[in-house]
């Protein structure tokens, strides 16, 4: 049998079961039905807006210390957006924590 034959037939019998089982049929259809109508009113209710190019502080790893990766965490916990570039971004810069004690 040819590969196009077999799945037609595995889709007839799929279809065939689960046309005896009226409710849950109706429910596999409509479910992805109904999340892509959530999903367009989210889009069409908060349509997308132009924002500048965002540049966040950067932070310590673990690796670098458990003192320096805190304060990065604390001193940083809301997360601040800047238009330009920060210190710790200049090419050739590994990180700007040497002050950081």
């Amino acid at each position: 049998m040819a590969v196009g034959t077999q799945l037609w037939l595995l889709l007839w019998k799929n279809f065939t079961y689960r046309r005896r089982q009226r409710i849950q049929l109706a429910i596999e259809l409509l479910w992805p039905l109904f999340l892509f109508v959530i999903l367009i009113s989210v889009r069409r209710s908060h349509p997308p807006f132009m924002q500048h190019e965002c540049h966040f502080p950067n932070k310590a790893l673990p690796s670098a210390g458990t003192l320096p990766w805190l304060q990065g965490i604390v001193c940083n916990m809301n997360n601040p957006c800047f238009r330009y570039p920060t210190p710790g971004e200049a090419p050739g810069t590994v990180g700007n924590f040497e002050g950081s004690m």
